[in-house]
């Protein structure tokens, strides 16, 4: 969510009309710490608000899948940088990594601090879009290390992945709405707990 890792392909700089560009000129205010605006995203591509909601979905929707992109393109990444890790230490490193740089990333920062309540719905709420997909992503790197043999969970695995994520939700963004710094370093610590083999 790293503003300076997000910069859009030099083709998608300049507005085009369709369903991508759409997507990535909304992206690229999200990431500029602004406020989504869709009757001036639609003006800014040229068409009707109502083709604007075909392509995209309604502004919430078109939000979530931008925090999602964002958010899986740092997980992503973290997994990628422990490839000489393992089991529960590789599945911690890849949590502390992708946690912590989503905690640090100032468009998320601005996002929870203008539109509290309608970022918390996209984020923590089952419907919202992000913790669904964040939990199905975690629950597919964890069943990925134990069909390697490199761990063995405690716990059913969609079950330990929910628990984590709702772990995290507690200890990131409640801490983030009262100007608290939130506790990646805590969350990491019962996070341990949960994923100890």
């Amino acid at each position: 969510m790293n503003a300076a890792h997000d910069a859009e392909p030099p083709e998608l700089a300049r507005t085009s009309s369709t369903p991508a560009a759409a997507f990535h000129a909304a992206r690229r205010i999200y990431l500029k710490g602004q406020r989504l605006d869709m009757q001036a995203l639609a003006s800014e591509l040229g068409v009707s608000r109502a083709t604007l909601y075909r392509w995209t979905g309604p502004r919430e929707e078109l939000l979530s899948d931008i925090l999602w992109s964002l958010s899986d393109q740092i997980f992503e990444q973290a997994k990628a940088d422990h490839p000489e890790h393992t089991g529960a230490g590789r599945l911690l490193g890849i949590f502390r990594q992708h946690v912590g740089a989503v905690v640090e990333a100032r468009p998320l920062q601005t996002f929870l601090q203008q539109e509290t309540g309608v970022a918390l719905r996209i984020l923590t709420s089952r419907e919202g879009g992000v913790q669904s997909r964040t939990v199905a992503r975690l629950e597919e790197l964890y069943r990925e290390e134990q069909a390697a043999g490199a761990w063995k969970p405690k716990a059913d695995v969609a079950s330990l992945a929910y628990a984590v994520v709702r772990v995290t939700e507690g200890f990131i963004y409640n801490d983030a709405i009262v100007a608290v710094e939130p506790q990646v370093d805590r969350a990491a610590e019962i996070v341990s707990l949960l994923l100890q083999g």
